[in-house]
């Protein structure tokens, strides 16, 4: 039916709503720019997916072709829509996909984002048919040798920097090589014979094969949405990256009732490169930087910004909110080669904890225990704030930046207090192997970090 850009996202959701949808749905390109339009596109389809139990979201990398098509072909238990999400699908890779996929791996890498690049490292060995052991062995080497990576020049000593920290993740993180697929015609196949009427198959990758028949058969009917964004140095690629980021700087100030002076989006893009999370980071960054101000200026962005991109201690922080254990593990290594005492980077998780309880607290008080996560900062300053400010000194919220509350609430919805509680309990025992001395303080922290981020709260372990 279609195959469009990114940039025509607004049109297409428009014919969407109008009701001209399809049967079958593929994303694929830039991570930041997929998940945005993967949003849009379920908020049509089912409008209520937060609670309704027609949507099923699915782990492309564990998740079998014929589960999919089994849970395609089951109909919802309510009227509606029906629709079945594959993130992170392989079935559109082939051996061409190599070097794509070792590039985004070391990109990645190079941003210590070591859960994607590990994704990405494994898949590129499964179409090379390499093992971990042959990786170990030298297969990486003769891969790079070999005439399919041709376009990809790797220093040796990065290649071998990168060969060992992914072994190394994928051993402590039981990563394996996945075998073998023929997803692809087996969905093929599937989506040939016809999805049941009302049901949607959306599947969101980053590497596609263009030459593949499930993508000549999308194309012809379903849709299909090119979310890459171009790499090239040529003044038309850039160009294209510069639309697309103005594109969505235009969402984010809109979103929180902003402008930007001249050349703000650019200076911040100097900044950040091409990398969409990263400047969508910025971007939130320097909405809350000027609080009630409508307008951000080009002196916002070497005010608020130098200080966080030195101030690893706030990215800590952020991560432990997050539950985000590699990120959180990488600031703490960072931390420790700055010469920052282990007891310094424990308390400030422990801070950063307390601010959790605060937070747990006011969402009880404010917003009755439930934290609606579609609820954005816009709608936070308009709603809550309003309520938290006339709350009293006991609530701790004077003084505070709308914007530090509104996220302090968030990374609390990410913890319930027994989890808390745990956490608590993990840091004391840091802190008195700290203060006890004989212990590896590296050692010590990482598992304080492990134990925190992954607590899991009774209630939930009887649920298991």
């Amino acid at each position: 039916m279609a195959e469009v850009e990114y940039g025509s996202l607004k049109d297409l959701v428009q014919k969407m709503k109008a009701g001209e949808t399809s049967p079958v749905y593929l994303l694929y390109g830039e991570e930041f720019l997929c998940k945005n339009a993967f949003e849009r596109l379920v908020d049509v389809l089912v409008p209520d997916k937060e609670t309704s139990l027609n949507y099923e979201s699915l782990d492309g990398a564990t998740v079998s072709a014929e589960e999919i098509i089994g849970r395609l072909n089951t109909f919802p238990l309510f009227s509606g829509a029906k629709v079945v999400a594959v993130h992170g699908t392989r079935a559109f890779y082939s051996k061409a996909s190599v070097e794509e996929l070792a590039k985004r791996s070391i990109g990645a890498f190079d941003k210590q984002d070591l859960e994607a690049a590990a994704r990405h490292f494994v898949n590129m060995l499964s179409l090379a048919g390499l093992s971990l052991d042959d990786m170990r062995q030298g297969g990486l080497e003769r891969l790079f040798k070999n005439k399919s990576t041709d376009g990809l020049q790797v220093d040796p000593e990065k290649l071998a920097a990168w060969k060992n920290q992914m072994s190394d993740f994928c051993h402590q993180h039981h990563i394996g090589v996945p075998g073998s697929s023929r997803a692809d015609e087996v969905l093929n196949e599937a989506i040939t014979s016809g999805i049941p009427k009302g049901n949607h198959l959306v599947l969101v990758c980053d590497v596609v094969d263009k030459r593949k028949r499930l993508y000549k058969t999308i194309k012809q009917i379903g849709v299909i949405i090119d979310c890459s964004v171009p790499q090239g140095s040529s003044r038309g690629d850039e160009r294209e990256r510069m639309t697309l980021l103005r594109a969505h700087a235009k969402k984010v100030l809109a979103a929180a009732g902003k402008r930007a002076a001249p050349q703000v989006i650019e200076a911040l893009y100097e900044k950040t490169g091409a990398n969409f999370r990263s400047f969508d980071s910025e971007m939130h960054k320097l909405v809350a930087f000027v609080g009630d101000r409508g307008q951000i200026e080009l002196d916002d962005i070497a005010s608020a910004l130098e200080k966080t991109k030195q101030d690893p201690i706030y990215e800590l922080g952020n991560a432990v909110g997050e539950r985000d254990v590699v990120t959180a593990l990488y600031y703490v290594q960072s931390l420790l080669a700055w010469d920052f005492h282990p007891l310094q980077i424990l308390s400030a998780v422990a801070n950063q904890i307390r601010k959790l309880v605060l937070g747990k607290e006011l969402i009880d008080r404010l917003l009755e225990g439930g934290w609606d996560e579609r609820l954005d900062y816009r709608g936070f300053q308009k709603s809550v704030w309003p309520k938290a400010k006339a709350m009293d000194d006991g609530a701790h919220v004077k003084g505070m930046h709308p914007y530090v509350v509104y996220k302090t609430l968030v990374f609390a919805s990410n913890y319930d207090y027994e989890q808390l509680a745990s956490a608590f309990e993990a840091l004391m025992r840091a802190d008195q192997a700290l203060k006890t001395g004989g212990k590896n303080g590296k050692f010590v922290l990482e598992r304080a970090i492990i134990e925190t981020c992954t607590s899991v709260s009774k209630e939930s372990s009887r649920v298991s």
